[in-house]
């Protein structure tokens, strides 16, 4: 029975929500049959944490960094050399808080981690911890580990950490935890090396936990014993999300969820209950070693310059002031300032088929030329300058971190129509074009709202559409 519950290389069980629909993979200078036999050292993370541009110092490639959650989307792979000379497979996974996924992206991170033999199966996991929020972040870190999986923490955003008065002490937080920590700049690439010096002794030597940060047989012992054995599973914590997260792993076939849902109503499993057990037990453990490892400056205490901005930008009236002015802005510039740009784009196209025409003997060639071909074209390009500002005011946006303040700002709002907060960005990407704006809805968590959101983002008129 165990061999028949054990997963294998077979077609996947889709459902609508299965992440592998909307999984792609970007490679860069390696071919895939070499790229098979290489470790594999994933990048795992909170959204802004930088494992994207950590991703780039690694591998040399140049892949889109942003601040709000969502922007890595699929998993991205690319190639670096270690300190001996041995290339290893770097993965990019989306950000996610835990391993218990509220999107499709996150999902991506779950089908991974919990299935041994995936071909991105990592051999090491480099954990990358924004230092100026290090709770929050170590609690990926600790379900990391209680998988057994190998571990290396990469500490980012130390600077920003010292500006608001915290001081990280590393060989303390070592100790607490027994991993290689690492101070790096994911900007800069300071630290890079050493961090690349601690994932080959990790390879070399590998790490394993002590003891589980959470004692999942404690608290469901029977349905743990029986779905490692059903599933020849090697450990507690990982039977524990077959039980929770069954219906979400598109590794498992039909049958196989069928038999880990009749074990959970056999051993009356309450699921929302032991993870609220699980997520305070975990914020227990890592109080206590954040306390031991981090301190607060006495001439730093008062409130960071950040702390005051949010003040203005998420002020219940103020915050939306300040929202619609900087749409107003946007719309401004996209309809008023463009047009600069438009006419003098149409002028020229309008020039060069008076030239064509005017030295060229008429003809059904020339016609085609001048009023099919380039007024064709024309009619395509004179709407450059339009999406090339709103994507500039976007990612202006996104970088300064504005865009993450909008999603939490306008999500009490947005669901009164019953959208979702993280909407506003594939909407006000709709008034550019839609197909891009589409694909960003895969960052919504839930379906109902994701798909209210693909089908009111055409209904944003862009420029392109009005005519």
């Amino acid at each position: 029975m165990s061999e028949l519950l054990t997963p294998t290389d077979r077609p996947p069980e889709h459902s609508d929500d299965d992440p592998v629909r909307v999984r792609r993979i970007t490679t860069a200078r390696q071919p895939t049959s070499a790229a098979a036999l290489l470790p594999t050292v994933a990048l795992i993370g909170n959204p802004n944490s930088g494992k994207s541009s950590l991703f780039n110092q690694l591998t040399g490639l140049r892949q889109k960094t942003g601040n709000f959650p969502g922007v890595t989307v699929d998993k991205k792979v690319g190639f670096c050399s270690l300190t001996d000379g041995l290339q290893a497979k770097v993965l990019d996974l989306p950000g996610t808080y835990s391993l218990y996924p509220k999107s499709l992206d996150e999902r991506i991170v779950l089908d991974i981690l919990a299935n041994a033999q995936s071909p991105d199966y990592p051999n090491v996991a480099v954990v990358v911890a924004d230092a100026s929020n290090l709770k929050r972040n170590l609690l990926l870190f600790t379900e990391l580990r209680d998988l057994n999986i190998p571990v290396v923490l990469a500490l980012n955003m130390l600077d920003v950490a010292q500006q608001a008065g915290l001081m990280v002490h590393t060989e303390q937080l070592r100790r607490e935890l027994s991993i290689p920590v690492v101070a790096i700049n994911a900007r800069n690439g300071e630290g890079l090396l050493r961090l690349k010096q601690a994932i080959q002794q990790v390879l070399s030597s590998g790490n394993q936990a002590d003891s589980p940060y959470f004692d999942s047989h404690a608290y469901a012992p029977g349905l743990i014993d029986e779905i490692k054995e059903a599933f020849s599973l090697p450990n507690d914590y990982l039977a524990l999300h077959y039980a929770h997260q069954y219906a979400k792993l598109s590794f498992l076939n039909v049958l196989q969820r069928k038999i880990i849902q009749d074990l959970c109503e056999k051993h009356r499993f309450e699921n929302p209950v032991l993870q609220a057990r699980e997520t305070i037990a975990r914020y227990e453990i890592i109080g206590r070693v954040v306390a031991q490892s981090v301190t607060l400056s006495d001439h730093d205490e008062r409130e960071s310059f950040s702390h005051r901005l949010d003040g203005i930008l998420l002020h219940r009236v103020g915050g939306y002031a300040v929202f619609f002015g900087i749409l107003f802005l946007i719309f401004q510039a996209v309809f008023a300032w463009a047009s600069y740009p438009m006419d003098w784009i149409d002028a020229g196209i309008a020039s060069l088929n008076a030239f064509i025409k005017d030295h060229l003997p008429e003809s059904p060639l020339v016609d085609l030329l001048t009023d099919g071909l380039i007024a064709g074209m024309g009619g395509v390009v004179i709407f450059i300058p339009q999406i090339a500002v709103l994507f500039a005011f976007i990612s202006v946006l996104e970088e300064s971190g504005y865009m993450s303040r909008v999603v939490f700002m306008m999500d009490k709002l947005m669901r009164k129509f019953g959208l979702n907060g993280k909407s506003v960005v594939p909407l006000i990407s709709g008034a550019a074009c839609a197909v891009p704006a589409i694909m960003a809805t895969r960052n919504i968590g839930s379906s109902k709202d994701r798909l209210i959101t693909i089908f009111v983002t055409p209904l944003m008129s862009c420029s392109a559409r009005s005519p």
